[in-house]
Protein backbone atom coordinates (compact mmCIF):
# COMPACT_ATOMS: atom_id res chain seq x y z
CA UNK A 1 0.00 0.00 0.00
CA UNK A 2 2.77 1.92 1.01
CA UNK A 3 4.73 1.88 -2.30
CA UNK A 4 1.29 2.30 -4.01
CA UNK A 5 0.41 5.65 -2.56
CA UNK A 6 3.36 7.78 -4.28
CA UNK A 7 2.14 6.49 -7.86
CA UNK A 8 -1.47 7.79 -6.97
CA UNK A 9 -0.12 10.80 -5.90
CA UNK A 10 1.49 11.65 -9.19
CA UNK A 11 -1.42 10.31 -11.60
CA UNK A 12 -3.18 12.41 -9.38
CA UNK A 13 -0.89 15.43 -10.35
CA UNK A 14 -0.57 14.42 -14.06
CA UNK A 15 -4.58 14.80 -13.80
CA UNK A 16 -4.88 17.85 -12.18
CA UNK A 17 -2.14 19.52 -14.67
CA UNK A 18 -3.82 18.02 -17.88
CA UNK A 19 -7.72 18.57 -16.59
CA UNK A 20 -5.93 22.66 -16.09
CA UNK A 21 -4.43 22.63 -19.50
CA UNK A 22 -7.73 21.62 -21.00
CA UNK A 23 -9.72 24.10 -18.68
CA UNK A 24 -7.57 26.73 -19.93
CA UNK A 25 -8.03 25.44 -23.80
CA UNK A 26 -11.48 25.81 -23.90
CA UNK A 27 -11.38 29.65 -21.72
CA UNK A 28 -9.26 30.84 -24.58
CA UNK A 29 -11.94 29.91 -26.93
CA UNK A 30 -14.95 30.75 -25.21
CA UNK A 31 -16.19 34.26 -25.91
CA UNK A 32 -17.98 36.11 -22.82
CA UNK A 33 -21.42 37.14 -23.48
CA UNK A 34 -20.87 39.83 -20.52
CA UNK A 35 -18.22 42.01 -19.56
CA UNK A 36 -16.36 39.69 -17.02
CA UNK A 37 -13.90 42.29 -15.05
CA UNK A 38 -10.39 40.36 -14.03
CA UNK A 39 -8.09 41.28 -11.27
CA UNK A 40 -4.34 40.72 -12.27
CA UNK A 41 -3.52 36.94 -10.78
CA UNK A 42 -1.29 33.87 -12.21
CA UNK A 43 -3.07 30.95 -13.37
CA UNK A 44 -2.13 27.46 -11.97
CA UNK A 45 1.25 26.55 -13.37
CA UNK A 46 3.71 23.42 -13.60
CA UNK A 47 6.47 21.85 -15.08
CA UNK A 48 9.46 20.22 -14.50
CA UNK A 49 12.23 20.14 -12.24
CA UNK A 50 15.89 18.98 -11.61
CA UNK A 51 18.33 19.85 -8.58
CA UNK A 52 21.57 18.76 -7.22
CA UNK A 53 21.21 16.76 -3.80
CA UNK A 54 24.05 17.47 -1.04
CA UNK A 55 22.51 15.27 1.73
CA UNK A 56 24.19 13.31 4.56
CA UNK A 57 22.64 11.49 7.71
CA UNK A 58 22.51 13.84 10.80
CA UNK A 59 23.25 11.48 13.99
CA UNK A 60 21.98 12.08 17.56
CA UNK A 61 21.94 10.18 20.53
CA UNK A 62 24.23 7.33 21.62
CA UNK A 63 26.96 7.19 19.54
CA UNK A 64 29.81 5.18 20.65
CA UNK A 65 32.12 4.76 18.03
CA UNK A 66 32.03 8.86 17.28
CA UNK A 67 30.34 7.87 13.47
CA UNK A 68 29.67 11.04 11.35
CA UNK A 69 28.20 11.39 7.74
CA UNK A 70 29.70 13.98 5.42
CA UNK A 71 27.79 16.19 2.38
CA UNK A 72 27.77 13.44 -0.75
CA UNK A 73 25.98 14.50 -4.07
CA UNK A 74 23.14 12.87 -5.25
CA UNK A 75 20.43 14.12 -7.72
CA UNK A 76 16.45 14.52 -8.02
CA UNK A 77 14.31 15.15 -10.46
CA UNK A 78 10.54 15.38 -10.92
CA UNK A 79 7.04 17.30 -11.37
CA UNK A 80 5.68 20.65 -9.55
CA UNK A 81 2.36 22.24 -10.01
CA UNK A 82 1.45 25.83 -8.59
CA UNK A 83 -1.77 26.30 -7.20
CA UNK A 84 -1.82 30.36 -6.65
CA UNK A 85 -3.83 31.89 -3.46
CA UNK A 86 -3.48 35.52 -4.17
CA UNK A 87 -0.45 37.48 -6.01
CA UNK A 88 1.63 36.77 -2.87
CA UNK A 89 0.91 33.23 -1.58
CA UNK A 90 0.60 29.93 -3.49
CA UNK A 91 0.57 26.31 -2.53
CA UNK A 92 3.32 24.36 -4.46
CA UNK A 93 2.90 20.54 -4.35
CA UNK A 94 6.06 18.30 -6.23
CA UNK A 95 6.85 14.91 -6.81
CA UNK A 96 10.40 14.10 -7.35
CA UNK A 97 12.53 11.24 -7.86
CA UNK A 98 15.64 11.59 -4.95
CA UNK A 99 19.22 9.97 -4.88
CA UNK A 100 21.01 10.38 -1.50
CA UNK A 101 24.49 9.83 -1.32
CA UNK A 102 25.13 8.52 2.57
CA UNK A 103 29.24 7.95 3.03
CA UNK A 104 30.53 7.42 6.66
CA UNK A 105 34.13 7.53 8.41
CA UNK A 106 33.71 4.28 9.66
CA UNK A 107 33.85 2.05 6.21
CA UNK A 108 33.91 -1.82 8.69
CA UNK A 109 30.10 -2.43 8.08
CA UNK A 110 28.73 -1.10 11.04
CA UNK A 111 27.67 2.00 9.51
CA UNK A 112 25.46 2.34 6.11
CA UNK A 113 27.82 3.08 2.95
CA UNK A 114 25.71 3.13 0.36
CA UNK A 115 22.46 4.92 -1.57
CA UNK A 116 19.14 5.52 -0.75
CA UNK A 117 16.44 6.55 -3.31
CA UNK A 118 13.28 7.71 -2.65
CA UNK A 119 9.84 9.50 -4.10
CA UNK A 120 9.79 12.71 -2.39
CA UNK A 121 6.84 14.52 -1.78
CA UNK A 122 7.62 18.49 -0.62
CA UNK A 123 4.26 20.50 -0.03
CA UNK A 124 5.33 24.04 -0.23
CA UNK A 125 4.31 27.65 0.85
CA UNK A 126 5.29 29.81 -1.58
CA UNK A 127 5.49 33.58 -0.40
CA UNK A 128 6.33 36.22 -3.06
CA UNK A 129 8.51 39.12 -2.33
CA UNK A 130 8.01 40.47 -6.09
CA UNK A 131 8.73 38.97 -9.07
CA UNK A 132 12.17 38.22 -9.00
CA UNK A 133 11.94 36.54 -5.40
CA UNK A 134 9.95 33.85 -3.17
CA UNK A 135 10.25 31.95 -0.17
CA UNK A 136 9.24 28.20 0.01
CA UNK A 137 8.33 26.79 3.59
CA UNK A 138 6.49 23.37 4.26
CA UNK A 139 6.60 19.63 4.88
CA UNK A 140 8.20 16.82 2.89
CA UNK A 141 7.39 13.70 2.76
CA UNK A 142 9.64 10.71 1.54
CA UNK A 143 8.81 7.35 0.89
CA UNK A 144 12.22 5.08 0.60
CA UNK A 145 11.79 2.94 -2.90
CA UNK A 146 15.56 1.49 -3.05
CA UNK A 147 18.49 0.85 -1.04
CA UNK A 148 21.99 0.35 -1.91
CA UNK A 149 24.74 -0.58 0.56
CA UNK A 150 28.48 -1.05 -0.53
CA UNK A 151 28.66 -3.83 2.06
CA UNK A 152 25.77 -5.53 1.48
CA UNK A 153 24.57 -5.41 5.49
CA UNK A 154 21.74 -3.21 4.99
CA UNK A 155 19.04 -3.73 3.04
CA UNK A 156 16.14 -1.92 2.50
CA UNK A 157 14.32 -2.88 5.49
CA UNK A 158 16.65 -1.90 7.86
CA UNK A 159 15.01 2.05 7.26
CA UNK A 160 12.09 3.61 8.07
CA UNK A 161 9.80 3.24 4.74
CA UNK A 162 8.30 6.50 5.43
CA UNK A 163 9.65 9.51 6.67
CA UNK A 164 8.98 13.49 7.35
CA UNK A 165 10.85 16.81 6.85
CA UNK A 166 10.82 20.16 7.07
CA UNK A 167 12.52 22.53 4.26
CA UNK A 168 12.71 26.56 4.15
CA UNK A 169 14.33 27.65 1.04
CA UNK A 170 14.54 30.71 -1.71
CA UNK A 171 13.38 31.20 -5.64
CA UNK A 172 14.96 33.13 -8.12
CA UNK A 173 12.35 34.75 -10.49
CA UNK A 174 9.62 32.59 -9.12
CA UNK A 175 6.91 33.41 -12.36
CA UNK A 176 9.69 33.17 -15.24
CA UNK A 177 10.11 30.08 -17.87
CA UNK A 178 13.47 28.93 -15.60
CA UNK A 179 13.34 29.53 -11.65
CA UNK A 180 16.70 28.76 -9.93
CA UNK A 181 15.85 27.52 -6.29
CA UNK A 182 18.03 26.57 -3.18
CA UNK A 183 16.71 24.46 -0.22
CA UNK A 184 17.65 23.15 3.11
CA UNK A 185 15.84 19.56 4.16
CA UNK A 186 15.83 19.09 7.89
CA UNK A 187 14.70 15.46 8.54
CA UNK A 188 12.42 14.85 11.65
CA UNK A 189 12.19 11.35 11.37
CA UNK A 190 14.67 8.37 12.41
CA UNK A 191 15.45 6.27 9.59
CA UNK A 192 16.81 3.65 12.20
CA UNK A 193 14.35 0.95 12.38
CA UNK A 194 15.58 -1.03 15.73
CA UNK A 195 13.83 1.77 17.78
CA UNK A 196 16.08 1.22 20.44
CA UNK A 197 16.20 4.33 23.12
CA UNK A 198 20.40 3.44 23.45
CA UNK A 199 20.55 3.45 19.23
CA UNK A 200 21.41 6.50 17.84
CA UNK A 201 19.17 8.51 15.51
CA UNK A 202 19.60 8.64 11.51
CA UNK A 203 18.19 11.72 10.40
CA UNK A 204 18.03 13.35 6.88
CA UNK A 205 19.78 16.27 6.27
CA UNK A 206 20.10 17.72 3.32
CA UNK A 207 21.02 20.92 0.68
CA UNK A 208 19.57 20.85 -2.95
CA UNK A 209 19.57 23.51 -5.43
CA UNK A 210 18.18 23.24 -8.96
CA UNK A 211 15.90 24.42 -11.48
CA UNK A 212 12.67 24.29 -12.59
CA UNK A 213 11.26 24.62 -15.65
CA UNK A 214 7.81 25.96 -16.71
CA UNK A 215 5.45 23.79 -19.09
CA UNK A 216 1.66 26.00 -18.51
CA UNK A 217 0.59 28.84 -16.55
CA UNK A 218 0.93 32.33 -17.11
CA UNK A 219 0.10 35.64 -15.71
CA UNK A 220 -2.79 37.39 -16.51
CA UNK A 221 -2.96 41.10 -16.02
CA UNK A 222 -6.06 42.67 -14.74
CA UNK A 223 -9.07 43.55 -16.87
CA UNK A 224 -10.52 46.70 -15.19
CA UNK A 225 -13.24 46.75 -17.53
CA UNK A 226 -13.88 43.40 -18.76
CA UNK A 227 -13.25 43.97 -22.42
CA UNK A 228 -10.79 41.17 -22.70
CA UNK A 229 -7.62 44.10 -23.24
CA UNK A 230 -5.51 44.36 -20.11
CA UNK A 231 -4.93 47.10 -17.94
CA UNK A 232 -1.58 47.73 -19.44
CA UNK A 233 -2.24 47.74 -22.68
CA UNK A 234 -5.47 49.18 -22.28
CA UNK A 235 -5.78 52.73 -22.40
CA UNK A 236 -9.04 53.25 -21.69
CA UNK A 237 -9.48 51.19 -18.17
CA UNK A 238 -12.60 52.35 -17.62
CA UNK A 239 -14.72 51.66 -20.49
CA UNK A 240 -15.56 48.62 -22.41
CA UNK A 241 -13.37 48.68 -25.74
CA UNK A 242 -12.09 45.89 -28.05
CA UNK A 243 -8.40 45.19 -29.11
CA UNK A 244 -8.35 47.18 -32.10
CA UNK A 245 -8.58 50.49 -30.49
CA UNK A 246 -5.94 49.60 -27.85
CA UNK A 247 -8.85 48.90 -25.12
CA UNK A 248 -11.29 51.65 -26.06
CA UNK A 249 -14.47 51.68 -27.68
CA UNK A 250 -15.02 52.12 -31.32
CA UNK A 251 -15.08 56.21 -32.03
CA UNK A 252 -17.75 58.13 -32.94
CA UNK A 253 -16.05 61.47 -34.21
CA UNK A 254 -18.66 63.33 -34.58
CA UNK A 255 -20.61 62.69 -31.88
CA UNK A 256 -23.70 61.31 -33.26
CA UNK A 257 -24.20 58.07 -30.97
CA UNK A 258 -23.61 56.00 -34.85
CA UNK A 259 -20.00 54.13 -34.00
CA UNK A 260 -17.23 55.20 -37.19
CA UNK A 261 -17.16 51.35 -37.97
CA UNK A 262 -21.37 51.33 -39.08
CA UNK A 263 -21.08 55.16 -39.72
CA UNK A 264 -21.25 56.44 -43.29
CA UNK A 265 -20.45 60.04 -42.60
CA UNK A 266 -18.16 59.53 -39.38
CA UNK A 267 -17.31 63.81 -39.97
CA UNK A 268 -21.15 64.58 -39.82
CA UNK A 269 -23.49 63.86 -37.34
CA UNK A 270 -26.36 62.19 -37.92
CA UNK A 271 -28.81 59.55 -37.76
CA UNK A 272 -29.28 55.60 -37.05
CA UNK A 273 -31.87 56.00 -40.54
CA UNK A 274 -29.36 57.57 -42.40
CA UNK A 275 -26.26 55.15 -41.45
CA UNK A 276 -25.09 57.79 -39.58
CA UNK A 277 -25.26 60.55 -42.07
CA UNK A 278 -27.56 63.58 -41.51
CA UNK A 279 -30.60 63.55 -42.83
CA UNK A 280 -30.81 64.63 -46.75
CA UNK A 281 -31.16 67.86 -48.19
CA UNK A 282 -31.23 67.32 -51.73
CA UNK A 283 -31.89 71.13 -52.77
CA UNK A 284 -30.03 71.81 -50.57
CA UNK A 285 -32.15 74.75 -48.83
CA UNK A 286 -31.38 73.69 -45.60
CA UNK A 287 -34.66 72.25 -44.52
CA UNK A 288 -34.14 68.68 -44.40
CA UNK A 289 -36.02 66.27 -46.70
CA UNK A 290 -38.23 64.55 -44.03
CA UNK A 291 -40.21 67.92 -43.41
CA UNK A 292 -39.16 69.65 -46.94
CA UNK A 293 -42.58 69.55 -48.52
CA UNK A 294 -40.81 70.46 -51.62
CA UNK A 295 -37.54 68.17 -51.52
CA UNK A 296 -36.56 69.07 -55.42
CA UNK A 297 -36.42 72.73 -55.19
CA UNK A 298 -35.07 75.42 -52.78
CA UNK A 299 -37.31 76.76 -50.61
CA UNK A 300 -37.71 78.32 -46.83
CA UNK A 301 -39.00 77.28 -43.38
CA UNK A 302 -41.79 79.61 -43.73
CA UNK A 303 -43.58 77.52 -46.35
CA UNK A 304 -42.38 74.05 -45.68
CA UNK A 305 -39.18 74.23 -47.60
CA UNK A 306 -41.31 75.55 -50.69
CA UNK A 307 -40.30 78.59 -52.75
CA UNK A 308 -42.40 81.35 -51.52
CA UNK A 309 -45.18 80.97 -53.99
CA UNK A 310 -45.66 83.08 -57.35
CA UNK A 311 -49.42 83.11 -57.56
CA UNK A 312 -49.66 84.95 -60.77
CA UNK A 313 -46.35 83.63 -62.16
CA UNK A 314 -44.98 86.49 -62.66
CA UNK A 315 -41.71 85.56 -61.43
CA UNK A 316 -42.09 88.08 -58.36
CA UNK A 317 -42.55 85.69 -55.37
CA UNK A 318 -45.54 86.76 -53.35
CA UNK A 319 -44.15 88.47 -50.55
CA UNK A 320 -42.19 90.93 -53.00
CA UNK A 321 -45.38 91.26 -55.15
CA UNK A 322 -47.40 94.27 -54.99
CA UNK A 323 -50.17 92.58 -56.90
CA UNK A 324 -49.54 89.20 -56.48
CA UNK A 325 -52.78 87.59 -58.44
CA UNK A 326 -51.59 90.22 -61.72
CA UNK A 327 -48.71 89.58 -63.86
CA UNK A 328 -46.72 91.82 -63.34
CA UNK A 329 -42.59 93.22 -63.37
CA UNK A 330 -39.76 93.88 -61.08
CA UNK A 331 -39.74 97.77 -61.52
CA UNK A 332 -43.40 97.94 -60.89
CA UNK A 333 -42.70 95.76 -57.36
CA UNK A 334 -44.12 92.65 -59.27
CA UNK A 335 -47.95 94.87 -60.45
CA UNK A 336 -48.69 95.74 -64.45
CA UNK A 337 -46.82 98.28 -65.98
CA UNK A 338 -49.18 101.13 -65.60
CA UNK A 339 -51.51 102.51 -68.60
CA UNK A 340 -51.99 105.73 -67.02
CA UNK A 341 -54.53 107.19 -69.25
CA UNK A 342 -56.38 103.92 -70.23
CA UNK A 343 -55.60 103.67 -73.97
CA UNK A 344 -54.59 99.86 -73.53
CA UNK A 345 -50.60 101.41 -74.44
CA UNK A 346 -48.89 100.90 -71.31
CA UNK A 347 -47.07 104.12 -69.74
CA UNK A 348 -43.52 102.72 -70.97
CA UNK A 349 -44.93 102.11 -74.50
CA UNK A 350 -47.06 105.17 -74.40
CA UNK A 351 -45.14 108.69 -75.99
CA UNK A 352 -48.17 110.56 -74.27
CA UNK A 353 -49.29 108.64 -70.79
CA UNK A 354 -51.41 111.18 -69.84
CA UNK A 355 -53.74 111.45 -73.31
CA UNK A 356 -55.36 108.43 -74.85
CA UNK A 357 -54.20 107.54 -78.44
CA UNK A 358 -53.83 104.52 -80.56
CA UNK A 359 -51.60 101.83 -80.65
CA UNK A 360 -50.48 102.75 -83.84
CA UNK A 361 -49.37 106.66 -82.94
CA UNK A 362 -47.83 105.03 -79.64
CA UNK A 363 -50.53 105.98 -77.28
CA UNK A 364 -50.51 109.51 -78.20
CA UNK A 365 -53.86 111.37 -80.27
CA UNK A 366 -53.32 112.21 -83.65
CA UNK A 367 -53.25 115.77 -83.15
CA UNK A 368 -50.53 115.42 -80.53
CA UNK A 369 -48.35 114.37 -82.95
CA UNK A 370 -48.98 116.90 -85.23
CA UNK A 371 -47.71 119.17 -82.87
CA UNK A 372 -44.59 116.40 -82.42
CA UNK A 373 -43.62 117.27 -85.99
CA UNK A 374 -44.51 120.41 -86.12
CA UNK A 375 -41.92 121.00 -83.64
CA UNK A 376 -39.39 119.01 -85.57
CA UNK A 377 -40.23 120.60 -88.98
CA UNK A 378 -39.77 124.45 -87.27
CA UNK A 379 -37.25 126.66 -88.96
CA UNK A 380 -36.43 123.99 -92.62
CA UNK A 381 -34.59 127.29 -94.33
CA UNK A 382 -34.41 127.52 -98.09
CA UNK A 383 -32.10 129.33 -100.02
CA UNK A 384 -33.76 132.62 -101.01
CA UNK A 385 -36.72 132.47 -104.54
CA UNK A 386 -34.86 129.18 -104.66
CA UNK A 387 -36.45 125.15 -103.65
CA UNK A 388 -32.88 124.32 -102.36
CA UNK A 389 -33.34 123.38 -98.78
CA UNK A 390 -30.18 124.58 -96.50
CA UNK A 391 -27.49 121.77 -95.01
CA UNK A 392 -28.49 122.93 -91.61
CA UNK A 393 -32.20 121.96 -91.97
CA UNK A 394 -31.52 117.98 -93.03
CA UNK A 395 -31.39 116.99 -89.69
CA UNK A 396 -34.62 118.81 -88.60
CA UNK A 397 -36.62 116.31 -91.60
CA UNK A 398 -34.62 113.04 -90.17
CA UNK A 399 -35.91 113.25 -86.93
CA UNK A 400 -39.53 114.37 -88.83
CA UNK A 401 -39.19 111.32 -91.09
CA UNK A 402 -38.02 108.98 -87.42
CA UNK A 403 -41.18 110.01 -85.60
CA UNK A 404 -43.37 109.37 -89.00
CA UNK A 405 -42.34 106.19 -89.37
CA UNK A 406 -42.05 105.19 -85.62
CA UNK A 407 -44.95 106.65 -83.93
CA UNK A 408 -48.10 107.22 -87.08
CA UNK A 409 -46.52 104.28 -89.78
CA UNK A 410 -49.91 103.85 -91.19
CA UNK A 411 -50.63 107.38 -91.87
CA UNK A 412 -50.07 109.20 -95.54
CA UNK A 413 -49.10 112.74 -96.25
CA UNK A 414 -49.92 115.69 -98.26
CA UNK A 415 -46.74 117.80 -98.33
CA UNK A 416 -48.32 121.36 -99.19
CA UNK A 417 -46.17 124.64 -99.84
CA UNK A 418 -46.62 128.28 -99.52
CA UNK A 419 -46.02 132.29 -100.35
CA UNK A 420 -46.60 135.36 -99.42
CA UNK A 421 -48.22 137.75 -101.84
CA UNK A 422 -44.72 139.30 -103.07
CA UNK A 423 -44.96 138.15 -106.57
CA UNK A 424 -46.80 137.11 -110.01
CA UNK A 425 -49.38 134.38 -109.08
CA UNK A 426 -47.68 131.58 -111.29
CA UNK A 427 -44.28 132.24 -110.39
CA UNK A 428 -44.96 131.71 -106.94
CA UNK A 429 -47.21 128.77 -107.09
CA UNK A 430 -44.26 127.07 -108.87
CA UNK A 431 -42.16 128.44 -106.03
CA UNK A 432 -44.24 126.54 -103.59
CA UNK A 433 -44.53 123.68 -105.82
CA UNK A 434 -40.77 122.94 -106.05
CA UNK A 435 -40.10 123.50 -102.14
CA UNK A 436 -43.30 121.02 -100.91
CA UNK A 437 -41.45 118.40 -103.62
CA UNK A 438 -38.26 119.25 -101.93
CA UNK A 439 -39.10 118.76 -98.36
CA UNK A 440 -41.43 115.24 -99.86
CA UNK A 441 -37.90 114.14 -101.48
CA UNK A 442 -36.14 114.90 -98.17
CA UNK A 443 -38.73 112.85 -96.15
CA UNK A 444 -38.09 109.70 -98.32
CA UNK A 445 -34.25 109.83 -98.22
CA UNK A 446 -35.03 110.03 -94.71
CA UNK A 447 -37.12 106.28 -94.66
CA UNK A 448 -40.43 107.49 -95.60
CA UNK A 449 -41.73 105.56 -98.32
CA UNK A 450 -42.92 107.45 -101.22
CA UNK A 451 -46.00 106.38 -102.04
CA UNK A 452 -47.11 108.37 -98.71
CA UNK A 453 -45.74 111.68 -99.46
CA UNK A 454 -48.07 114.34 -102.06
CA UNK A 455 -46.70 117.12 -102.58
CA UNK A 456 -48.58 120.17 -103.55
CA UNK A 457 -48.32 123.90 -103.93
CA UNK A 458 -50.26 126.93 -103.67
CA UNK A 459 -48.29 129.54 -104.08
CA UNK A 460 -50.00 132.91 -102.16
CA UNK A 461 -53.51 131.59 -102.06
CA UNK A 462 -54.87 130.65 -98.03
CA UNK A 463 -52.53 133.16 -95.95
CA UNK A 464 -52.55 132.64 -92.14
CA UNK A 465 -51.04 135.70 -91.15
CA UNK A 466 -51.48 139.34 -92.64
CA UNK A 467 -48.83 140.26 -95.85
CA UNK A 468 -48.84 144.00 -95.07
CA UNK A 469 -46.20 143.49 -92.75
CA UNK A 470 -42.83 141.61 -92.65
CA UNK A 471 -43.30 139.32 -90.05
CA UNK A 472 -46.68 138.21 -91.54
CA UNK A 473 -45.44 137.49 -94.74
CA UNK A 474 -42.62 135.32 -92.80
CA UNK A 475 -45.54 133.23 -91.69
CA UNK A 476 -47.28 132.71 -94.96
CA UNK A 477 -44.04 131.65 -96.57
CA UNK A 478 -44.52 128.04 -95.41
CA UNK A 479 -44.79 124.25 -96.06
CA UNK A 480 -47.72 122.20 -94.19
CA UNK A 481 -47.54 118.87 -93.71
CA UNK A 482 -51.64 116.97 -93.90
CA UNK A 483 -52.21 113.80 -92.81
CA UNK A 484 -54.86 111.93 -95.02
CA UNK A 485 -57.55 109.49 -93.82
CA UNK A 486 -58.16 106.43 -95.37
CA UNK A 487 -60.65 108.18 -97.47
CA UNK A 488 -57.68 109.96 -98.79
CA UNK A 489 -59.60 113.30 -97.22
CA UNK A 490 -57.17 116.12 -95.51
CA UNK A 491 -57.17 116.08 -91.71
CA UNK A 492 -58.64 118.64 -89.68
CA UNK A 493 -55.34 119.37 -88.41
CA UNK A 494 -52.29 120.26 -90.36
CA UNK A 495 -48.58 120.54 -89.74
CA UNK A 496 -47.09 123.81 -90.49
CA UNK A 497 -43.39 124.19 -91.48
CA UNK A 498 -42.25 128.13 -91.48
CA UNK A 499 -39.37 128.52 -93.76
Amino acid sequence: MKRILPIVFLFLVTATMAQDTTSMGSMSMSVPSVPKIVKDHYTVSGGLLGAVNIDKFRLKGSNPTNAKYDFKTGWAGGLWLNFPLGNVISLEPQVMFSEYDYRSNITDGSQYYGKIDYISVPVLLKIHAGHALAFTLGPQFDFVTKVKDNNTNFTKESFKQNSTSISGGIEIIPHGRLTFFGRYIYGLTDMDVSNSSTAAEYRNNNIQAGVKVKLFGRHVPADSDGDGVADPDDKCKSEFGYKRYDGCPIPDKDGDGINDEVDKCPDQPGTVKYNGCPIPDKDGDGINDEVDKCPDQPGTAKYNGCPVPDTDGDGINDELDKCPTQAGTAKYNGCPIPDTDGDGVNDEMDLCPDKAGPASSKGCPVEQIVVQITADFKNILFDNAKATIRPESESILARAAAVMNEQIPNSSFYIDGYTDNVGGVAYNKKLSQARAQAVANALVKNGIDRSRVIARGFGKDNPICDNKTADGRQCNRRVEVVIRNVNQQESQKSIKVNP
